[in-house]
């Protein structure tokens, strides 16, 4: 019986090198693509959240001086760790706000309303910038290269 145990341990040599050698290029690339995926999703998020903010942000800027300022300002703010390069741009009630005297004039004054219903939109554009790039496990091909985001608010 002793002898087939060690004939068998023989023949096994060396197994669990080969199988890890097989497994460990899938678990890496599962781990790297996960914590990519990550990535993604946060900086999706942040975009989103700071969408939301100028939107109810510019929207209550009614009777102020600058309101475009104020809004990219805030913007800026919140999304301040981002890697790549965002672009903004807002329009209220189908005016594009280009400076705040645009802005502040599509607004109306704190004694005149603009017309019931003004929204105030703000898009967000951002090249996302991978946290893997390269030619790792091809991680950087997957992603994508832009993220968007657009909100609006009714003008207080």
């Amino acid at each position: 019986m002793r002898e087939k145990e060690r004939i068998k341990r023989k023949t096994q040599r060396g197994a669990a090198a080969v199988e890890l050698a097989l497994v460990l290029p899938l678990l890496l690339a599962l781990i790297f693509g996960s914590v990519q995926f990550g990535w993604f999703v946060n900086n999706y998020l942040m975009l989103t959240n700071a969408a939301a903010l100028g939107a109810h942000q510019l929207a209550s800027e009614r009777g102020y001086a600058a309101p475009y300022t104020d809004t990219a300002n805030a913007i800026n703010t919140q999304t301040g760790t981002l890697k790549g390069t965002l672009t903004i741009s807002m329009s209220v009630g189908g005016t594009s706000c280009t400076s705040d005297s645009t802005c502040a004039s599509a607004l109306g004054s704190g004694t005149q309303a603009p017309a019931a219903g003004t929204q105030a939109i703000v898009q967000l554009g951002y090249t996302f910038a991978p946290l893997f790039g390269g030619a790792l496990f091809g991680l950087k091909s997957i992603m994508p290269s832009s993220l968007s985001a657009s909100m609006s608010e009714v003008v207080q």
